[in-house]
């Protein structure tokens, strides 16, 4: 099988449902992925540039995990990208270090699939939305194979019922098992 890594870029992950219940069920299901969590990794947003690069190096596809935050990536992963995928390394006339790795991104959001057409409420599809994940891969000479999306995955401590949690943990079980799936036919 090829080295999996997933760069995890939820800001709170302890306290969410989706994100975490992929997370927890790719580890489960492919013990030998290895899953960063920023979060986790940099509380205080310093990368180790370095470090990160040579996670990026030896895997031979990369996974961003996020929640959708203002119709594009959380903070916390949008300054990974910009310190971490330096010109002349990720990209430019002399950046090749991710050429021809395989990359996905999974994404999540509180609102449903419905709100995200042409004629719902955001006026855009998740794909739209998500041009720039897929041009940034392209830039770094990556090969974007797919972007995978659940909405609908708003869980409101003291507000959702336990009913809708499991709803909403098996939805999240359902994409991971769609992203082990493509993993396997790569």
């Amino acid at each position: 099988m090829k080295k999996f890594l997933v760069i995890s870029g939820h800001p709170d992950l302890k306290n969410s449902l989706a994100n975490k219940t992929i997370l927890d069920e790719i580890s489960a299901q492919c013990p030998q992925a290895e899953i960063r969590k920023l979060d986790e990794l940099y509380p205080d947003y310093n990368f180790d540039v370095k470090a990160e690069q040579a996670a990026l190096e030896k895997a031979d596809v990369i996974l961003f995990q996020y929640p959708m935050h203002w119709y594009s990536m959380p903070g916390l992963l949008k300054l990974y990208v910009d310190k971490v995928m330096e010109h002349g390394w990720a990209y430019g006339s002399q950046g090749n270090a991710l050429k021809g790795k395989i990359f996905l991104a999974s994404i999540t959001t509180g609102a449903p699939e419905s709100a995200y057409t042409a004629t719902g409420v955001m006026g855009h599809t998740v794909e739209e939305f998500s041009f720039g994940v897929a041009n940034y891969a392209a830039l770094c000479k990556m090969d974007c194979k797919k972007i995978f999306y659940i909405g609908g995955m708003m869980c409101v401590p003291g507000v959702t019922t336990d009913e809708q949690k499991n709803q909403l943990v098996d939805k999240a079980k359902k994409q991971a098992a769609e992203i082990l799936e493509c993993l396997k036919s790569l």
